[in-house]
């Protein structure tokens, strides 16, 4: 395979620059343009572009309106906005297939370009290929348990016994949910400090948090749903994961248009 080639828009050149060391160090072949009008001009001549890259606030063409623009013209090319605004237009957040915040972790803009470029290059698959799920738990029996569930339900099942473990394989190997427990016994942290690592490479990707409590304020944000050990049941741990990933699923359907 080669090299992805991403189209970077902002009228900002400073931004540009940076953004453009970020990903070509990261390996992407990165063109740059200061406005929509510009973009639309290199497109026509460049139309080999994977990925979009478009911030909100342009003189001239907004966001809003280029990505309009490119949904027309480019039905199937995927749009991230990267934007410093507090509030995207609602309209806006319909078209773009995700979106960042500036300022945020390199690491947020670099997940999710992956997992929309991944998603992207799933499109013309069967939509019977197998399901990953990555089930996260340091006690041996309880991990092989899960990984015969999910198997006999027809999932690909990775298994991790750590915080490290976990993340490592989430970053390669790009699974549709994780089952995570909340208690780690490893020095790496527990369930909460992982969610939170994932969430930050690809914020798209459910999590569901496993515990012997109920669910803690504030980690409602960090996962997608949370089930206490004393209610699982196999059939509802494999039915939540089922429907955790058919609302992703969704939600990428409706970000792009047939």
């Amino acid at each position: 395979m080669g090299k992805k080639h991403l189209l970077s828009i902002d009228d900002d050149a400073e931004t540009l620059r940076q953004r453009a060391l970020l990903l070509e160090s990261s390996g992407y072949s990165v063109l740059s343009t200061q406005s929509g009008q510009e973009a639309l001009g290199l497109l026509a001549r460049e139309p080999r572009v994977d990925l979009v890259l478009l911030d909100y606030m342009m003189p001239g063409m907004r966001g809003d309106e280029l990505a309009h623009h490119l949904k027309k013209q480019y039905p199937k090319l995927p749009l991230i906005a990267v934007s410093a605004a507090n509030e995207l237009p609602r309209s806006f957040q319909e078209i773009v297939n995700a979106s960042v915040r500036k300022g945020q972790d390199p690491q947020v803009l670099l997940g999710t370009i992956a997992e929309i470029l991944a998603e992207n290059g799933e499109q013309p698959a069967s939509s019977d290929r197998q399901r990953t799920v990555l089930c996260v738990e340091d006690e041996e029996l309880q991990l092989r348990a899960r990984r015969m569930l999910f198997e006999a339900a027809g999932y690909r099942v990775l298994e991790a016994r750590t915080a490290k473990s976990a993340i490592d394989l989430f970053a390669s190997h790009f699974p549709d949910a994780v089952v995570m427990d909340y208690w780690l016994s490893d020095q790496d942290g527990n369930g909460t400090v992982v969610a939170e690592q994932m969430k930050r490479m690809r914020p798209r990707t459910p999590i569901l948090m496993l515990s012997g409590f109920t669910a803690l304020p504030g980690e409602g944000a960090l996962v997608d749903s949370w089930i206490r050990k004393s209610q699982i049941d196999p059939e509802k741990l494999v039915t939540e994961v089922d429907r955790l990933i058919k609302l992703r699923q969704i939600h990428s359907q409706n970000n792009q248009p047939e």
